[in-house]
């Protein structure tokens, strides 16, 4: 039974939206069940062979072997014969031999019969076709060509949430950002791209700048080469030569640290480390996580959970810190915006929007 052990008072509807978030567990009992919100789904008896998730959805090889999706609201058997199979947020591509299929939102499609190499991010799936010796994409139901090619392929090595950089023939540079392809130049030096959703960044060895690109156009963000840079949901964040940590965060470019040792970028999220302080931005207010730099952190869907100096969980969300227990060592983890820590085998703590539910 799921108790929930909050003070706050928690409203019910009967309303149940489709797609609605997942979180998978296996209870003292070995049934595999899903979490949301306080409601527990039980998807099977049997502990999977196999599981991978997002906050939408669970994929899993079944006891019987079976390729399974469960969405939050029904489980559907996609195939019995899966070789490999990987996830996005609302997909989930797999292959048998070298036919790759794809399910997204309820509805199942063949991509390519002569596919040798796939990967899946958020909303792309990135393969080749070995019949026509090309690169394609699918990208929200439709499958866009990237390049074919007379010789050997090279696949694309920087692949973002909803965007890609790639090199085609004659070393044309192209980017491939919501569905669009566009034409970056001819870069005759190697390029390290770092691809978020919605934008590709990189330092350009041609114009020796840091430039970014968006659907339909590139566009110098500093004059100069910069040390390093990631990139996120609509946002970059990098270090310019002096050593400045700078973001592009709604549609502005601000600066975030001046003395930073380390930053990460995930998602919509960045946090930062500055005099043995971790630190976070939202909404143009630095936010102080921890005034220590903890062993253990993961950064999610705008919060932060990490271990606390009791050993515990605390996390980071809606610009403040709470605790979720000071079971001292207890393993945690984040799937969305909502933080699972584990109190002894089979029961859990789930934590959401200020919330604590028990299993």
């Amino acid at each position: 039974m799921m108790k929930k052990i909050s003070f706050l008072l928690l409203i019910l509807t009967s309303f149940q939206m489709k797609a609605q978030e997942v979180f998978p567990f296996l209870n003292n009992l070995n049934y595999f069940k899903s979490f949301h919100e306080g409601t527990v789904t039980q998807l099977d008896f049997l502990p999977p062979n196999d599981m991978k998730y997002s906050e939408k959805l669970i994929a899993y090889i079944d006891n019987k072997n079976d390729l399974m999706v469960f969405d939050g609201e029904e489980t559907e058997k996609l195939t019995g014969l899966a070789n490999g199979y990987q996830i996005g947020i609302n997909i989930v591509a797999w292959n048998t031999g070298p036919v790759l299929n794809v399910w997204e939102d309820g509805v199942k499609q063949t991509l390519s019969r002569f596919s040798s190499n796939y990967v899946v991010s958020d909303s792309l799936v990135v393969f080749n076709d070995t019949r026509d010796n090309a690169v394609r994409v699918y990208y929200r139901g439709e499958i866009h060509d990237l390049y074919y090619s007379v010789s050997s392929l090279s696949f694309p090595q920087y692949i973002g949430s909803n965007s890609l950089a790639f090199m085609g023939n004659g070393n044309v540079h192209y980017a491939f950002i919501q569905g669009k392809k566009l034409e970056i130049g001819v870069l005759n030096d190697p390029v390290q791209y770092a691809a978020g959703s919605n934008l590709i960044v990189f330092n350009d060895p041609f114009h020796q700048s840091f430039a970014v690109a968006f659907k339909d156009e590139v566009v110098d963000v500093e004059p100069m080469t910069v040390e390093d840079y990631q990139a996120g949901y609509d946002m970059f964040v990098y270090r310019d030569r002096n050593n400045n940590l700078k973001a592009y965060i709604d549609q502005e470019l601000v600066t975030l640290s001046s003395y930073p040792d380390f930053y990460k970028v995930f998602r919509d999220m960045v946090v930062w480390s500055e005099n043995g302080v971790l630190y976070t931005y939202n909404k143009g207010q630095r936010y102080e996580i921890a005034n220590y730099v903890p062993e253990e952190y993961k950064i999610r869907n705008g919060i932060v959970a990490f271990r606390n100096l009791n050993g515990g969980v605390s996390v980071f969300h809606n610009n403040k810190v709470e605790i979720i227990s000071n079971l001292s060592g207890a393993a945690f983890e984040v799937n969305g915006n909502t933080v699972k820590v584990q109190v002894n085998k089979g029961n859990f703590i789930f934590f959401k929007n200020g919330y604590k539910y028990q299993e």
